[in-house]
């Protein structure tokens, strides 16, 4: 008989058992390196929340330095000139040209990492897909990696 009109039979199946189970991801896989829009979406709220937080403290500075004009911030005033450099808190005390930059940074900061994100990214990528019923986002590894 030709090879290519008989037919033959396998005695061994092909197939995979029903009782196929996947691993569980682990934390970093799951919540670092996520394609899910759900986790992404946390990821951007959280991220957008932080550098709010950020910039409030920034305000907070201004706001010692109105309430108490040219006296030394109490617990943190030793500290900041370590962070900000030494000339913009000599003794713990602002200058005010440290004042105009804590001004424009914190007006940055809450408006381009913390407002921005928190309510283009984080909810666009957490509720739009939920609302037009789609499983995920169209090209859920470049949504991963835009974060």
């Amino acid at each position: 008989m030709d090879a290519s009109t008989s037919v033959e039979t396998h005695h061994e199946p092909h197939g995979h058992d029903a009782a196929h189970e996947h691993h569980e991801l682990g934390w970093w896989r799951k919540y670092i390196f996520s394609t899910d829009h759900k986790v992404i979406g946390i990821q951007y709220g959280f991220t957008g929340l932080i550098f709010l937080l950020f910039g409030f403290s920034l305000m907070m500075l201004m706001r010692w330095q109105l309430a108490y004009p040219g006296q030394a911030l109490p617990v943190i005033g030793k500290f900041l000139p370590h962070i900000f450099g030494p000339n913009t808190m000599p003794d713990g005390k602002m200058t005010p040209d440290f004042y105009n930059s804590l001004g424009a940074m914190h007006g940055t900061i809450m408006v381009f990492l913390g407002i921005v994100p928190l309510a283009f990214a984080a909810f666009g990528n957490f509720v739009v897909p939920l609302q037009i019923g789609a499983p995920d986002m169209a090209f859920p590894k470049v949504n991963m990696a835009s974060y």
